[in-house]
């Protein structure tokens, strides 16, 4: 193997032992001399969590990896000649996995610490190593060392083929479990690995942390002023079911692993975060049940387009009582909305029913979330309004679907290009729906008493027909006029809905957008060639090309820089203009002769330029709203530069999907190469800065160091 590779391998785990020892916030201690006595029984150690990094070799053939998709080997030899500050790292082993155990000190509030494990191969080098820098090593016995640095002194003891290194000497007095069969599993699967043993948290503190996060979700459910009141009602409902599956994970959570692994073969990378049950627990059964139904959508679920989501997942018993109590609340506002409309009255116009009571002076809302007992919205009744009949078929089928405890729903874009090849696209989808010709009766109803009021969109109903569902057209309300949409859709794109008994469909995008609707239906009513076993139903998946997406935003660019800088034009003179008010105030309350400097403008109205803002003269990267034009404009031309260079080839896909396993579930993201070369060109252009810094601070120094005529 070339030097520069086995000195760039060995940087990099010395690189991340020292980090992570270095950034663990533990108190110092004392050095303590070992007893003499015969060896005492160690007591076995439980780590609450696991950093897991595989072998050296690995994690520098993936680094390797990243150089090569962006052709800048020699990059590799540059990091390599940096390695030898260091003695190439000699003494470590190579090919074992490192990282580090955190473990609970015991007590009334026990408190996390991590204990470090690195593979040694050859002690007398390591002691070289390690001496040849920083540190210096102080031998206590066979198996106990000191690391003295200049701020701290560490604490190592030999086990195996082990070093473990703590910040105080006590947290070395225990039977450490063996890193190899420790790490096994993890260094199987992943490059790096962070896995945290639920069973080993306390069970008082999981109560003490859940009764603090209820607390504050108490808090932060209440219905804000002006919150509309159907949109308070779904962030409450989504508040506590975070909260409910919260409460499963700690109390019936065996492990939550994240995970990173690039492989160089298959040329992607891929993050998951694992959650595991314990085994037979109602945490274990409901992760279980959310993949209990295959998607009506399947058979287009799966297409190669530029982007596609899609959830067919169960909901909780729980999760259904919440959701048709959320029907029952929505179906009254939307009552009241639609018959201001009606009425011609805006919406602050709007009365309230003279019977409605009202709340109590200074009377809190309770969201009523006791420890056993969740749900309660504590909200002031008020009377009732009279719900139209065709509202409430609408309604009456929504809870209907609520019943189902399906939740199944798809959206995808589908590419086109406009006439001057731009490429532009077609947003299409549709929800599983029960009852839905009841659905289409009453929504088609409400349109049609909706048609010509101020301010609505044109509506065409009707327009066609196709295997048993019935599409209108929605034209205008904005979409002709918004520059995204435009540039996304086309010119004057149209929103087609359809209605049919089994689901709802909409489809946006130009004319032959309704035209692609009806090919996906069909798709979607012919029968599958092969079903997936349950086991391979996957209730929640997201797809995306981002080649198809980088080339409508490189023929928009100009369009938005422009837009962008409006913004910032607009900003900027707000800004001055508030400055102007805020000195002329003053100047009149003071006579017109006040010599005290006027108010600052309002923060955040504008361009900031504080510390860490990239001001002028504050040091650190600009952000985008302090650069000048030319700035702004050079910087976007590098960054579509490196997108475009990057994503030149098909290898552009991010997939992110949910999926249960054996006794939990998994979330997984996969990122194609071209990701990776995205990522390569971004550190490439980084070092080669450094590179630059580097050369001219040596020809200064060899300035200065020359010798005076």
């Amino acid at each position: 193997m070339p030097t520069f590779q086995i000195r760039w391998r060995l940087v990099a785990l010395i690189a991340i032992l020292v980090s992570a020892g270095v950034s663990t916030p533990v108190s110092h201690a004392q050095t303590q001399e070992p007893e003499k006595s015969a060896k005492p029984v160690r007591e076995q150690a439980i780590p609450l969590a696991i950093v897991s990094v595989a072998g050296f070799e690995r994690w520098m053939s993936n680094v390797d990896y990243l150089f090569g998709t962006v052709e800048r080997e020699e990059l590799s030899d540059y990091v390599g000649g940096k390695l030898a500050n260091v003695n190439d790292l000699k003494g470590f082993d190579k090919d074992k996995p490192f990282g580090l155990l955190i473990f609970l000190r015991p007590g009334l509030l026990p408190q996390p610490y991590p204990v470090m494990f690195a593979p040694v191969k050859n002690l007398s080098d390591v002691i070289g190593t390690l001496t040849g820098g920083p540190v210096k090593v102080k031998k206590l016995d066979d198996t106990h060392y000191d690391l003295v640095g200049d701020r701290e002194t560490f604490h190592a003891r030999l086990a195996g083929e082990y070093a473990w290194i703590a910040t105080q000497a006590d947290q070395l007095d225990y039977e450490f479990p063996d890193p190899l069969t420790v790490t096994k599993r993890l260094a199987d699967r992943y490059d790096i690995a962070i896995e945290l043993n639920l069973t080993q948290v306390p069970e008082g503190m999981k109560h003490i942390f859940l009764d603090f996060l209820r607390a504050s979700t108490e808090t932060a459910i209440q219905q804000r002023d002006g919150e509309p009141n159907t949109a308070y009602q779904m962030r409450r409902l989504n508040a506590l079911d975070t909260l409910d599956w919260l409460d499963k994970l700690l109390l019936q959570g065996e492990r939550l692993t994240f995970g990173l692994k690039v492989d160089p073969k298959s040329k992607y990378a891929t993050i998951e975060l694992d959650v595991q049950a314990k085994q037979d627990s109602a945490f274990a059964k409901a992760l279980q049940d959310v993949a209990a139904r295959p998607s009506y959508f399947s058979n287009v679920v799966e297409d190669d387009v530029p982007l596609t989501f899609s959830m067919s997942a169960m909901m909780t018993p729980q999760n259904q009582k919440r959701f048709a109590d959320f029907f029952e609340e929505a179906e009254q506002d939307v009552a009241e909305q639609l018959a201001n409309v009606l009425e011609g009255k805006k919406p602050n116009e709007a009365k309230k029913p003279d019977n409605a009571a009202p709340p109590p002076a200074d009377a809190p809302k309770s969201t009523g979330l006791p420890k056993s007992k969740r749900g309660s919205s504590g909200k002031v009744q008020k009377a009732k309004v009279p719900v139209p009949p065709a509202l409430h078929d609408v309604f009456e089928s929504l809870r209907a679907t609520a019943k189902t405890g399906h939740v199944d729903f798809f959206a995808q874009f589908i590419a086109d290009s406009k006439s001057n090849g731009a490429p532009q696209f077609t947003l299409i989808g549709g929800a599983k729906i029960a009852d839905g010709t009841k659905f289409a009766g009453g929504a088609t109803e409400i349109l049609r008493q909706l048609k010509d009021r101020p301010g609505m969109a044109r509506m065409d109903f009707g327009i066609d027909t196709h295997a048993g569902v019935t599409f209108h057209r929605i034209a205008g309300g904005g979409l002709d006029t918004d520059p995204g949409a435009q540039e996304t859709f086309g010119a004057k794109p149209a929103v087609y809905v359809g209605l049919g008994s089994q689901a709802v469909w909409f489809a946006l995008g130009q004319a032959d957008a309704l035209a692609q609707l009806k090919l996906v239906i069909d798709r979607v009513n012919t029968e599958p060639v092969s079903r997936p076993d349950r086991r391979d139903f996957i209730p929640f998946q997201f797809h995306m090309h981002m080649k198809k997406w980088i080339e409508l935003g490189e023929a928009n660019s100009e369009q938005r820089l422009q837009r962008i800088e409006k913004t910032i034009s607009e900003r900027e003179a707000a800004v001055k203009a508030a400055d102007a008010e805020a000195r002329a105030a003053a100047a009149a309350k003071a006579g017109g002769n006040s010599t005290e400097p006027a108010p600052k403008a309002a923060e955040g109205n504008g361009p900031q330029r504080g510390p860490g803002r990239g001001g002028p003269g504050r040091g650190g990267p600009q952000g985008f709203g302090q650069q000048t034009a030319e700035q702004r404009r050079e910087g976007l031309a590098v960054w579509n530069s490196m997108q475009k260079k990057a994503f030149s080839g098909n290898d552009d896909k991010v997939r992110i999907d949910f999926k249960p396993t054996d006794q939990g579930a998994r979330i997984r993201l996969q990122f194609d190469e071209s990701f990776m070369r995205l990522l390569g060109l971004g550190v490439s252009r980084a070092m080669d800065g450094n590179i630059e810094a580097e050369r001219k601070a040596a020809e200064k120094q060899q300035e200065k160091s020359k010798p005076k005529k």
